[in-house]
């Protein structure tokens, strides 16, 4: 990476080149000074601006380290710009609230997303997700090998991660089209040596992380809609009110889990 300007940076590739640059003028030289930087992104004659946050969690993912905790996670994620929800494992960028990543604690894994709703969005987050291909593909995210060829997803393996990049069109929900989810675009972070799906309920790391787990650790245990009376009770009671918080958007998934709702 070479310096152009003083608030700027250009990363070149075969396919696709990066400018990243600051937004507006960072208040400290600290971990949050990437969340007021944007990247553009350039594929053949269109650009797209992606927060500088996406490509420096795909750094770290391709590095080591990322997933091997809820901790490493959640530093990860604050250094390189995103803000931490009320749901447990939702993070949101501190500049630009489209991009929202979802995560999950067991085993550790994140998924990047963004959205859009009107006529064109299609088709502008598969321009978008042909121009992160071309990133991903010549480098500068870090090395990595290139998955199976698959229709939907575009897959890569890393040194500890597997990463996914998906476009979703609009969906409609009821026949007259009132109600539609919108088109959607997800780069996954997974570890490699674990099922794509979360692992089964421990019983007894959960009683564990309750009494004894970081703070982090039980906001993202608070989010699993699995746990028994005696596991939330401890939550409900926990003296971080992130975790109680998280406790409490979390119950209407627990109810659905229980066949309550």
């Amino acid at each position: 990476m070479q310096a152009e300007h003083d608030d700027h940076l250009r990363i070149s590739g075969e396919r696709a080149c990066l400018d990243i640059g600051a937004a507006a003028p960072a208040r400290s030289s600290g971990p949050h000074t990437a969340a007021s930087q944007r990247i553009v992104v350039t594929i053949a004659t269109q650009p797209h601006e992606v927060p500088a946050g996406v490509l420096l969690l795909l750094q770290r993912a391709t590095g080591t380290g990322l997933l091997s905790s809820v901790e490493a996670m959640a530093t990860a994620l604050t250094e390189t710009g995103w803000v931490r929800g009320t749901t447990s494992g939702s993070w949101s960028h501190a500049t630009d609230t489209s991009w929202t990543v979802e995560s999950g604690d067991h085993a550790p894994n994140l998924s990047i997303f963004t959205h859009g709703d009107d006529e064109h969005a299609h088709q502008r987050l598969l321009h978008l997700a042909s121009a992160l291909r071309a990133l991903i593909d010549s480098g500068q995210a870090g090395a990595v090998q290139p998955g199976e060829a698959d229709p939907d997803w575009s897959t890569w393996s890393g040194t500890d991660a597997v990463l996914s990049l998906n476009v979703t069109p609009q969906r409609q929900l009821d026949e007259l089209g009132k109600y539609r989810l919108p088109a959607l675009l997800q780069l996954a972070i997974e570890r490699g040596d674990t099922p794509s799906e979360r692992l089964p309920l421990d019983l007894q790391r959960a009683h564990r992380l309750a009494r004894e787990g970081s703070p982090i650790a039980r906001w993202y245990l608070a989010g699993d809609d699995r746990l028994p009376d005696d596991v939330v009770a401890l939550l409900a009671a926990d003296e971080d009110s992130a975790v109680v918080a998280a406790l409490e958007a979390n119950e209407g998934q627990r109810r659905v889990a229980r066949g309550e709702l």
